[in-house]
């Protein structure tokens, strides 16, 4: 049983699984690094698969072939351009405007959730889910293996585990370590660092403290989106209605899990990418070990409460995350 339980696919769909919590938790890290919570991670992976399916579908119903061609990758954009809008809104209500940061957090993703329902009704006709893409994002590497016996288990799990993923899998791994290097080996990320600790002494010696937080929510913002298109460019090929199902939070819980650091947070991420994988993989030896479906449904959910609990007295985040900075 257990053998065909751990197999090199369970491992690659865990990664798939944490991609998308990986690039919106690590946009809440360099977020509130800068000083600003986001709570608004949830509507705006929201927004963003919703916009990568509705440009996708519209390019792909293009007459023409240079944009029918490439119609993912203008669903991408899409998706990308609509996280930056969302968290533009984010930004000027908490850093312009000095809101409390939770709530206006919570407005965007109360009207994320409103707003994809209205669309789907204006756009599509009818509520639910959008059609299915013609052509999601396919892996990017592709090599048949002649391979027999020993060498042959051996390539299908380097296959699997190394080479089986889809193009933004790649890009949140590439995110995770140049956001690491770029907060602790660069001037940008001392100032991002300082904006979070100290804003006033940032202030005092140059930074600009409401334009770089300013910045940094855009980023995140941008981040949150590419995780909406992998989840419906990439995963799903279709966008149905509150289909990010809590992912926004589960990246905040993954922020914190890992000490607000971008490789902490996409470490973390799949932790929680290998609870849904198991999820999943559970549900079909439901007959075997005689365990209801709804108790394998909670298991990412149980994990992200004991995390907090666990966790999150001990985790210290940065001082002035959370606080509205008025400049003298």
């Amino acid at each position: 049983m257990w053998s065909s339980f751990f197999t090199p696919d369970l491992f690659a769909s865990a990664i798939r699984m944490a991609t998308p919590l990986a690039l919106a938790a690590i946009g809440g890290t360099i977020c509130e690094r800068s000083g600003v919570v986001n709570i608004a991670l949830e509507g705006i992976m929201l927004v963003g698969a919703f916009f990568g399916v509705v440009v996708t579908l519209a390019a792909q119903a293009s007459t023409v072939a240079g944009i029918a061609g490439n119609a993912v990758w203008f669903g991408v954009v899409a998706a990308v351009l609509a996280g930056i809008a969302l968290s533009g809104i984010h930004a000027f209500a908490s850093v312009t405007l000095r809101m409390d940061q939770v709530v206006s957090g919570t407005a965007i993703n109360i009207l994320a959730l409103g707003l994809t329902g209205f669309l789907m009704e204006v756009i599509y006709g009818h509520p639910g889910a959008t059609d299915s893409v013609a052509h999601k994002l396919g892996p990017v590497f592709s090599f048949p293996s002649g391979s027999t016996g020993i060498l042959g288990t051996i390539w299908t799990w380097v296959d699997q585990i190394v080479f089986s993923y889809t193009p933004i899998v790649y890009v949140a791994i590439i995110v995770a370590v140049f956001a690491q290097w770029a907060m602790y080996r660069t001037r940008w990320g001392l100032r991002l660092r300082a904006l979070g600790e100290h804003p006033r002494a940032a202030d005092t010696v140059g930074v600009r403290v409401l334009a770089s937080r300013y910045s940094a929510v855009l980023i995140s913002g941008a981040l949150g989106g590419l995780a909406g298109a992998n989840l419906t460019l990439e995963q799903v090929g279709s966008f149905s209605e509150n289909m990010t199902s809590g992912r926004g939070f589960i990246a905040l819980a993954a922020n914190i899990f890992g000490r607000w650091t971008p490789v902490g947070s996409y470490l973390a991420s799949l932790l929680f990418g290998f609870a849904e994988a198991i999820e999943i993989r559970m549900q079909s030896f439901q007959n075997v070990i005689q365990i209801p479906v709804q108790f394998f449904l909670m298991l990412p959910y149980v994990l992200v409460v004991i995390v907090l609990a666990g966790f999150m007295g001990r985790a210290v985040g940065p001082a002035a995350v959370g606080k509205p900075y008025e400049k003298e």
